[in-house]
């Protein structure tokens, strides 16, 4: 139990864990433009200027990619980190997707999940300013019919992130991507479903 500010008690474990990663951009870059540039068939989810590679066929994924190896190696030990913590009962987990998603000026991810997915973890390969923050939707929005709920946004939490940042979130929580407002830059984010 962790004591909060103003007499509040944390009593369960986060919904969200936050970490840092450096990322070689330069590295991936190339990488990510080619599946880019291939991608035919869009996500439903996306919308504006937005275009995701969760539909190309596995042999295509990020994580397969041998530059992504040591951020595995570095993302199974806070996957580890987190179970332990929390005791999270299951004792092995991997990777079963990833994709990239692009935002441009006016893009952005509508509101869903990831059913049957323990963790989704989201990395911001390039988050420049006023490119918009993921938002989590209240898990308890429906029982806490005595809170005020109006208007509909407010049970939504955005979290502040930038370059290299790294979420690490379980796959039932609710979630979208707020619309990227910079009118010249993109951005770009790396998404893998654990289970």
């Amino acid at each position: 139990m962790i004591q909060l500010k103003n007499g509040g008690l944390f009593l369960f474990p986060p919904d969200v864990w936050k970490f840092k990663y450096d990322f070689n951009f330069e590295e991936l870059k190339p990488k990510i433009d080619h599946l880019l540039n291939i991608t035919e068939n869009n996500s439903e989810l996306e919308s504006g200027d937005a275009l995701s590679t969760v539909a190309l066929d596995e042999s295509m994924q990020p994580h397969s990619w041998a530059e992504l190896a040591h951020f595995q190696n570095w993302l199974g030990e806070k996957i580890a980190l987190i179970r332990r913590e929390n005791a999270f009962n299951y004792t092995r987990s991997e990777v079963s997707r990833s994709w990239v998603n692009r935002h441009g000026f006016g893009g952005e991810t509508i509101e869903h999940n990831h059913n049957q997915t323990t963790f989704v973890v989201t990395c911001y390969l390039q988050l420049p300013p006023d490119s918009g923050f993921i938002e989590f939707k209240d898990p308890l929005e429906y029982h806490k019919t005595l809170y005020p709920i109006i208007p509909e946004e407010s049970s939504y939490q955005a979290v502040p992130c930038e370059t290299n940042d790294v979420l690490i979130f379980p796959g039932y929580m609710r979630h979208r991507v707020q619309q990227n407002k910079n009118k010249t830059d993109e951005r770009l984010v790396l998404t893998l479903n654990i289970k």
